[in-house]
């Protein structure tokens, strides 16, 4: 399984994905998060400003699964041809861009894309349930109710890791 993206979204789905058993994937742009992919529990890393992450995905043997918690639809584009025979592209970052899909890859890969938005309250439920067994958690950074504008705008630049928490008395 591979996960694109190891921000917000992402650092929880390698978690959830090494945690599950899974040979994890880490895909991000540059070097720099590679450390903490690994530590988060990806066996492998993905540089996609340096390698073509479809042909590294291959060279691993294809992924069954690729987790696209970016909003980047050029990013998405970039990893399709990394799907193994039946692999499944889920797309839980939210983009208005089109991406461009060549349907001979999605055909003769017998391959498909599917969006998924935020589960049920169960499901929530159940996430949290194995979040506290298996040890997966949220890298947060806290900021006072006063200083909601700063982390707002923490957030908006990409400057926050991963999750901006407001807390409010003592």
């Amino acid at each position: 399984m591979a996960v694109l993206g190891v921000g917000g979204l992402g650092h929880l789905a390698v978690q959830f994905a090494a945690r599950l058993g899974f040979d994890t994937v880490a895909i991000a742009r540059g070097r720099g998060k590679e450390e903490l992919a690994r530590r988060l529990g990806a066996r492998h890393y993905i540089d996609s400003t340096a390698q073509d992450p479809a042909a590294e995905l291959t060279a691993l043997g294809g992924a069954s699964v690729i987790l696209a918690t970016v909003t980047s639809a050029e990013a998405m584009s970039a990893v399709l041809g990394g799907l193994g025979v039946r692999g499944r592209l889920v797309v839980v970052g939210a983009s208005m861009e089109p991406m461009q899909v060549p349907p001979s890859m999605l055909i003769g890969g017998l391959r498909s894309i599917a969006g998924h938005a935020s589960g049920s309250s169960k499901d929530s439920e159940d996430t949290l349930a194995f979040s506290v067994l298996s040890g997966v958690r949220p890298m947060i950074e806290t900021v006072p109710l006063e200083r909601a504008a700063d982390a707002y705008e923490r957030m908006m630049s990409g400057q926050a890791r991963f999750r901006m928490v407001i807390t409010t008395g003592a």
